[in-house]
């Protein structure tokens, strides 16, 4: 296959493989989604490309990008196939197991919030705790016993989510129209009332909160753990962990007191707006690998980029929402369909998109991703 390969040197440097990465990824989600119904795409779609996110995590991050399972020897697009294949393979499973175990064999939208939360803890789970409590066990066994704690911990925790009410069903935190039945009876979903957790947090509130939660990691993330990283103490699990959840709780609290309580936004647009900002992030952590700030002393290199996120995350949304417009209907993507179609464009289907292209296939057919530079370490 080598000879397919490009060997002009915009393919190894950025912006331009991260450009042709982004092409090919955003352009892969558009096409995917333009084959879908809104319910089904809404439906059984969602959890399932939602169930291939754990597993692609744990790929990606916590199995090294290949080191479990072994792909030595392997040349692209071998590998990318036999990677992408095991991923599928997982999350159809997960999604199976969920689909008829969790939620009577129904596609619906407390099983795929259920699928998007524990989206959000594996990656507390991979990236604040380092695999924690399994880490000192072999790579494969870390794991498998992450993914399944991250399922079955956000199960219980799940139980605080409450689905009986619409609690905003005109999509205003503002509004004269009253909570309507959800999962409770006269709501449309009442059949399964007795599955649907009913627990103490509205569920539009709690799903907006821990997404926020799941933004200020990626902060972190991007700032290569300043300032936490200035305290060898803090940097040792489970403390870093322990630290960062505590964290990035209160700062979603402020970010919900600032946009919520204060600007009395809606919680799921709320939401919507922390998917554009990490749509943008995740661009340029995974697509870009961190041009053009990474050439600026740390912590300047993740701000940087953070403000470019914001840019790109603007930019997105509207490009997102006209292709949804067009391909759904203006009528159909009424609330709370419009968040969750938007919602899973840019972070169900592309961000995979991203790491898969990026962390499986190396962005083939282009050559493998060079060594980075050494970049100025943290002050």
């Amino acid at each position: 296959m080598n000879e397919l390969t490009p060997t002009a040197r915009w393919t190894i440097t950025q912006p331009w493989r991260g450009l042709f990465g982004v092409a090919v990824t955003v352009g892969y989600a558009f096409l995917i989604t333009s084959i879908f119904d809104l319910k089904t795409f809404n439906g059984y779609f969602t959890l399932l490309i939602m169930s291939f996110v754990p597993i692609l995590v744990m790929v990606g991050m916590g199995w090294q990008r290949g080191t479990y399972p072994s792909t030595k020897g392997l040349q692209q697009p071998w590998r990318g196939m036999l990677l992408t294949g095991f991923v599928v393979l997982i999350g159809v499973i997960a999604s199976y197991v969920i689909l008829n175990f969790l939620s009577h064999g129904a596609a619906q939208p407390f099983t795929n919030l259920y699928a998007i939360t524990v989206v959000i803890t594996t990656f507390f789970l991979v990236i604040a705790f380092g695999l924690w409590p399994f880490n000192k066990l072999s790579l494969g066994a870390s794991g498998w016993l992450t993914l399944l704690l991250a399922y079955v911990l956000m199960w219980y925790l799940f139980k605080l989510f409450n689905f009986d009410l619409l609690s905003f069903p005109t999509g205003e935190y503002l509004s004269p129209v009253k909570a309507v039945p959800f999962y409770t009876q006269g709501g449309p979903l009442a059949p399964f009332a007795d599955i649907a957790p009913s627990g103490f947090f509205r569920w539009e509130c709690a799903i907006a909160f821990y997404f926020w939660m799941l933004i200020f990691l990626f902060v972190f993330a991007a700032l290569d753990m300043w300032p936490l990283h200035k305290s060898p103490w803090i940097m040792k699990q489970p403390i870093l962990g322990i630290v960062l959840v505590i964290i990035c709780g209160i700062l979603s609290g402020i970010a919900w007191g600032i946009g919520v309580s204060a600007l009395k936004i809606e919680p799921l647009k709320f939401m919507l707006y922390g998917v554009c900002f990490l749509y943008g992030l995740l661009m340029m952590m995974a697509m870009f690998q961190m041009w053009p700030g990474r050439a600026l002393p740390a912590p300047g290199a993740g701000f940087a980029n953070m403000l470019l996120a914001i840019v790109i995350g603007i930019i997105a949304y509207y490009a997102y929402k006209a292709f949804a417009v067009w391909h759904f209907g203006d009528a159909a993507l009424k609330y709370p369909n419009n968040v969750f179609v938007l919602a899973n464009m840019m972070l169900g289907l592309t961000f995979p998109a991203w790491a898969c292209y990026g962390d499986l296939w190396d962005f083939w057919p282009l050559p493998p991703t060079p060594p980075p530079a050494d970049s100025p370490s943290p002050e």
